[in-house]
């Protein structure tokens, strides 16, 4: 129960924790490739991570095979668009910091069963991220193997 709230907290609150990641990879000396892209199209996508962050974490129905078909498709696109990988990487590094940030400003777990509650979701978290910077990588280093004309 206390991991779909946090999942709902999560999904509710997309907004500000898509303007908070904005604003740092925007700020950040070690993401300046995302400059490239305008603030509305970065706002776009760093959305879309947040706001479906909840269904990919809530559902035992997501398979990793999704996971490596999107994320895949993602590392190709950011290739082209000129962005380097580390700083790829580091984005959905800062998604995952910015994202337990928030939870604790929210002062959101009251006794042990709620924190426990809390390392679960953070455990799936990691594992979903850890995944989607894997195959990120992959679709990055395939369209870089790629002939270029």
């Amino acid at each position: 129960m206390f991991y779909f709230q946090m999942l709902d907290l999560i999904k509710d609150n997309a907004n500000e924790l898509t303007r908070r990641l904005c604003k740092e990879l925007l700020e950040r000396e070690e993401t300046k490739g995302y400059r490239k892209i305008s603030s509305d199209l970065l706002y776009d996508r760093v959305y879309d991570v947040y706001s479906k962050l909840s269904s990919w974490l809530g559902s035992d129905d997501h398979t990793t095979g999704e996971i490596r078909k999107v994320y895949t498709e993602l590392g190709k696109k950011r290739f082209r668009e000129g962005i380097d990988l580390n700083e790829v990487v580091l984005a959905f590094m800062l998604v995952k910091r910015n994202l337990w940030q928030f939870i604790q400003e929210k002062q959101f777990f009251e006794n042990t069963y709620e924190f426990s509650q809390a390392l679960e979701l953070n455990n799936k978290v990691v594992l979903f991220f850890d995944r989607v910077i894997y195959f990120v990588t992959m679709g990055y280093e395939e369209e870089l193997r790629k002939p270029r004309v």
